[in-house]
């Protein structure tokens, strides 16, 4: 089947990989290697669409061009809406081509429909919501706004996904890196995040204070992170000055890499906070790593509390007494770190949680034709 992929808040090949762009290649990825042809339609940003109305005009020539890029697909599929960047092309699109529109991660908030600033994208976001033939929800939080909105059988849950062998721990790489970074016998908390204004570098600063506390109290620890973006040299001043020598930058490292990099740790540690899914968790896991997350919001459903990681409350003293139990039990931490690659191919395998989606939209568009 040929199906319309849609990414309305980032292109697929956009340098910068968010989190959202990795979800989206993986369903790109898996549909394809399901047998499925997937067609990436042209992108046109529609970030706060409303406020900018000089790209109105330019608004209705993409919907010209996805419509024709998309022509002879038998569903069309969009990838995230939400109130700061709705779907505004998907429903018109499917309309004019006559094919089933589905959204995969919707996120309806009805507090934003009370407040002026949000309400265009509330609206926005709602209409698209509303004209889904059907929405499959990879978050909790997004099961319970379809079931304000819809009837049950047009929303359906899906476990986050990852691809099979994506990455693959490399234990030569880590063992060399684990040397480069004297910590043979210390250990070694591993952590990775996109380094941005917000809770991204809230999250990071998290894990110094931890990784630092813990120091003071005699814990051989030596921090490694991985990452980049506009914070970086802020970020690294702040890791330097609590930890001094015990800390490590390594910068961006690509999804083929980061196995050797997984392998160097003892434990990947990240709060988490507003954290939509958190993908890293996954990886870090597929490659044998125990987690300590907070339940803020995305981690709980991509860790197992008790059998692969250790979720805490969201404040920072739980965080670090988590962080401290793997540091101070080797054995607790090696037994968590045996169970996560199974729990992720059990659980999380993409192609086994994204099949669901492709045989929804298989019925969708063999009943509309």
């Amino acid at each position: 089947m040929k199906i319309a992929l849609c990414t309305p808040f980032k292109p697929m090949d956009n340098a910068s990989v968010s989190g959202d762009v990795t979800i989206a290649r993986d369903l790109r990825d898996t549909l394809e290697g399901l047998g499925d042809e997937v067609v990436a339609v042209p992108f046109f940003s529609a970030k706060e669409i409303w406020k900018h109305p000089s790209r109105w005009f330019g608004t209705y020539r993409a919907l010209g061009r996805m419509t024709e890029a998309a022509r002879g697909c038998a569903a069309w599929l969009t990838y995230g809406t939400y109130y700061k960047v709705p779907d505004v092309f998907g429903p018109s699109c499917a309309a004019r081509l006559g094919i089933p529109y589905a959204i995969f991660q919707a996120s309806y908030a009805a507090n934003r429909g009370r407040k002026a600033a949000t309400w265009p994208g509330y609206r926005l976001n709602r209409r698209a919501m509303l004209r889904a033939n059907h929405i499959f929800c990879n978050r909790f939080n997004d099961l319970k706004g379809c079931s304000r909105l819809l009837p049950p059988e047009r929303y359906t849950h899906v476990r986050p996904g990852l691809p099979e062998g994506l990455p693959v721990r490399d234990d030569v790489a880590g063992a060399v890196l684990r040397r480069e970074w004297g910590a043979e016998t210390a250990r070694v908390v591993v952590t990775a995040a996109m380094m941005r204004a917000g809770v991204k570098a809230e999250g990071v600063r998290w894990v110094f204070r931890a990784c630092a506390d813990l120091v003071r109290q005699g814990r051989d620890i030596v921090l490694a992170v991985a990452g980049d973006g506009p914070r970086r040299m802020e970020l690294e001043a702040e890791a330097k000055a609590l930890l001094g020598e015990r800390v490590r930058f390594v910068g961006l490292v690509d999804r083929e890499r980061l196995g050797g990099f997984f392998a160097a740790g003892d434990l990947f540690a990240f709060p988490g906070l507003k954290e939509s899914v958190g993908m890293v968790y996954l990886e870090a896991q597929q490659c044998g790593l125990p987690v300590v997350a907070t339940d803020d919001e995305g981690a709980p459903h991509v860790v197992a509390h008790g059998r692969t990681g250790i979720i805490t409350p969201a404040d920072i003293e739980h965080f670090t007494r988590g962080v401290d139990e793997l540091v101070r039990g080797p054995e607790r931490c090696a037994a968590l770190a045996a169970n996560a690659p199974l729990y992720v191919s059990e659980e999380h395998n993409a192609r086994r949680n994204y099949g669901q989606v492709a045989e929804i939209l298989r019925r969708l568009a063999e009943a509309r034709a």
